[in-house]
């Protein structure tokens, strides 16, 4: 392949993919350190896109192989399959190495498990809302269970049955609100109310 027609398959392939991901230009272009323009000129291929740290810096922006960049292959592996997935990638690498700036150790310990015990959770409210979501939101189903139960409408047994579902996410985000308020007062308390909170967690997973 002629190197302008690679510079051309390189830029169809880049727009095709940030599109997909539903992602600006100037997303790229702040992951790769370089001007908006750039990327548009990546994109259409005016500019040369085929050096090895350019396919890089590319492919590891929007979560694809310099492979699929180069045409070498249809198919690309990936986790990511929207904004949304970028967004929580980039939030929980931003978490991840932030810095303590002006909190003191204790200060920085509680703030970690606090989201420790945030994304603990999420990932408990993400299997009862699947489990709610797959066996409450169909309204022709359970109209045996609820005639039985004496609910007269599926759509109100469906409610009740998914909001017992994900009552314990209501509750345990009801306690972290409590432990930050409870923070201003007594840090202490609050870092012991949450430490509690983490090991009745624990206890749980068990």
């Amino acid at each position: 392949m002629k190197d302008k027609d690679l510079r051309k398959m390189i830029g169809s392939r880049i727009k095709q993919r940030r599109t997909e991901l539903n992602l600006h230009q100037k997303y790229i272009a702040e992951k790769m350190d370089v001007n908006t323009s750039t990327i548009q000129r990546y994109e259409a291929g005016t500019i040369d896109n085929t050096k090895k740290l350019i396919l890089e810096g590319l492919a590891d922006a929007l979560h694809v192989s310099v492979e699929w960049l180069k045409g070498e292959t249809d198919e690309y592996e990936t986790d990511i399959t929207d904004k949304r997935d970028l967004q929580i990638r980039d939030l929980m690498g931003r978490l991840s190495v932030s810095d303590k700036e002006e909190l003191s150790d204790e200060q920085f310990a509680f703030s970690k498990d606090l989201l420790i015990y945030i994304l603990s959770e999420y990932e408990l409210f993400l299997d009862s809302f699947k489990f709610g979501c797959t066996n409450y939101k169909n309204d022709k189903q359970n109209k045996d269970i609820a005639k039985a139960m004496g609910i007269d409408s599926v759509k109100e047994y469906n409610e009740i049955m998914f909001l017992r579902e994900v009552t314990h996410s209501i509750n345990a985000y009801n306690d972290i609100a409590d432990v930050i308020r409870l923070y201003s007062k007594s840090p202490e308390k609050a870092s012991e109310r949450l430490a509690n909170l983490m090991a009745d967690f624990g206890s749980d997973e068990e």
